[in-house]
C-alpha cells in the first residue's frame, strides 16, 4: 500500500466513519440548542433593554427569529451528511441535496415568520407574499423528498425480494 493510499484511509476513517457521523451528530444537536438559548437571551436582553445593538436587525427584534440559529447549524450538519452518504449511496446523496434545499428554505421561513404582517392585504406586502411562496415551496419539497424515498424504498425491497429464494 503507497502512502497516498494509508494517507487516504486515514482521512476516510478520520472524517467520515460511522463513528465520527454520530459523535458530529451529538455535537451539532448541543452546538444549535445552546445557540438557540443564547439568541433567545440576546433577544430577551435586547427587550429589557439590558443590551444593546447599533444595527437594528430582524433576527434579534422577535423570540421567533431565534429559531434561525440552530437552523444554520444543522444545516452544516447536512452539508456534512451529503459529503459522508456521497461514497455510500447515490439515493441518500440526492435525498440529501433535496433536504438542503428544504432546510434552507425553512430556515428563512422562520426568518420571514418573525417579520410577518397580518393584515387584510396579505398579497400586497411584499413579505408576507414570499413567506406564502416559501411556504408553498417547503411543503413541495416535503413531499417530493417523500415520494422519492418511498420510489428508493420500493426498487430497494423489489431487488432484495429477487435475490431471495
Amino acid at each position: 500500500m503507497t502512502q497516498i493510499n494509508k494517507f487516504t484511509s486515514v482521512l476516510f476513517h478520520k472524517f467520515l466513519s460511522e463513528e465520527t457521523r454520530k459523535r458530529t451528530e451529538r455535537v451539532i444537536l448541543y452546538v444549535a440548542l445552546f445557540s438557540f438559548f443564547i439568541h433567545l437571551a440576546v433577544i430577551y436582553l435586547i427587550d429589557f433593554n439590558l443590551l444593546s445593538f447599533s444595527q437594528e436587525s430582524e433576527l434579534i427584534k422577535n423570540p421567533i427569529a431565534a429559531i434561525y440559529t440552530p437552523f444554520s447549524f444543522i444545516l452544516i450538519y447536512e452539508v456534512y451528511l451529503l459529503i459522508y452518504y456521497l461514497p455510500k449511496s447515490f439515493t441518500t446523496y440526492i435525498i440529501k441535496q433535496y433536504e438542503i434545499i428544504k432546510l434552507i428554505i425553512i430556515r428563512k421561513l422562520f426568518k420571514d415568520l418573525s417579520a410577518l404582517e397580518l393584515t387584510s392585504n396579505w398579497f400586497e406586502i411584499k413579505g408576507d407574499l414570499q413567506f406564502t411562496y416559501d411556504s408553498i415551496a417547503s411543503l413541495l419539497l416535503f413531499f417530493l423528498i417523500y415520494l422519492f424515498q418511498k420510489q428508493g424504498n420500493v426498487k430497494l425491497n423489489c431487488k432484495t425480494q429477487l435475490l431471495l429464494p
